[in-house]
């Protein structure tokens, strides 16, 4: 083989290897870097006077002498819960799994209790719970 033709040859190999993985690399960084989020729900006094408080697909609710935080999500397939306050129950719409007020799973094929999420007191009396997505 001749120089010039040796040069054309690797000159392809090395913009074929560039492109190939510049179309892979989309879809290796998805499966490997995933990227945490978060999103802060905050709960003005105003919001606090009601229990059970529904905001950005947390609930707020008080307990006796417990305030806490509850994903709004099914465990099952991730459906947003209702509240029922006549039976004081959250209900999913879609599949009919039941969580009792604290969060545990009652009945349905959801197999795992509501998830909390932590809860800050700012200075102003305002409750933030952050929200991890993703």
């Amino acid at each position: 083989m001749e120089r010039r033709g040796f040069i054309k040859k690797a000159f392809r190999w090395a913009g074929l290897m560039l492109g190939g993985s510049l179309l892979a690399y989309p879809a290796f960084s998805f499966m490997t870097f995933r990227k945490t989020m978060k999103r802060k729900v905050v709960f003005y006094p105003e919001d606090q006077k009601r229990s059970p408080a529904f905001k950005e697909g947390v609930y707020l609710v008080q307990e006796a002498n417990e305030i806490f935080a509850l994903s709004a999500r099914c465990t099952h397939l991730g459906c947003t819960l209702n509240y029922d306050p006549v039976s004081t129950r959250f209900a999913c719409p879609c599949h009919g799994s039941l969580f009792s007020l604290s969060g545990k799973r009652i009945s349905g094929p959801a197999r795992r209790d509501l998830a909390r999420i932590p809860l800050n007191k700012t200075a102003g009396g305002d409750l933030e719970a952050v929200v991890h997505l993703g």
